[in-house]
């Protein structure tokens, strides 16, 4: 088993125990008790979020903008495909270079029992990244040999939020998830806030 992949099994096992956890400690209120729905089960979502990756594989701070497209199954359970658009600082150094990720996933969200106005979930996925680098002008003066300049790679991301629902349709979501990538698709925290509109049963 490689390292990376081997990193991508502690993270599976280490969002399902942090969720075992959180459920048994929980048990006995929520044996019998289901979070309130932010979203009503059988309806359809659409999720714009934007948001700030850091710390992993990334030198510094970088602005992101994604989407999220879901189907919420239960009270407890929502299923979201989501795309992430992170482009990165620029890096300088022997070589200067501009990247940019583009990550595609499918994603489980569970919803805990928590306080009445705000309902925290875990969530947990698996999905494909895009990286790309853009080489500079003066880089064409240095001879370089063997250079990937694209890359694609099999990801996982976990992580846990929070939801509000505020007026009839719309409800305010704040999460912190980390992102397993490979190569040129990074590793990194992403730290995200959107807004989910409710689309109702389609």
């Amino acid at each position: 088993m490689t390292h990376h992949s081997s990193r991508i099994v502690v993270a599976a096992f280490t969002f399902l125990a942090l969720t075992g956890g959180a459920q048994h400690a929980a048990a006995q209120q929520a044996r019998t008790a289901a979070p309130t729905p932010v979203v009503a089960p059988g309806h359809w979502t659409i999720t714009p979020v934007v948001g700030v990756g850091f710390s992993g594989d990334l030198d510094s701070g970088t602005g992101l903008i994604g989407a999220a497209a879901g189907y919420v199954w239960s009270d407890r359970v929502g299923l979201e495909a989501e795309v992430n658009w992170l482009p990165s600082s620029e890096n300088s150094g022997f070589v200067e270079l501009d990247s940019q990720v583009v990550d595609v996933t499918a994603n489980i969200l569970y919803h805990f029992t928590g306080p009445k106005a705000w309902v925290p979930y875990g969530a947990f996925g698996i999905g494909y990244g895009h990286g790309s680098v853009d080489l500079k002008e003066n880089a064409a003066v240095v001879p370089i040999v063997n250079v990937d300049t694209s890359s694609n790679e099999f990801i996982v991301d976990f992580g846990a939020g929070v939801e509000r629902r505020f007026g009839n349709k719309m409800a305010f979501r704040g999460d912190l998830r980390y992102f397993f990538g490979g190569d040129l698709v990074p590793d990194f925290w992403r730290l995200a806030t959107g807004v989910t509109f409710d689309l109702g049963r389609r």
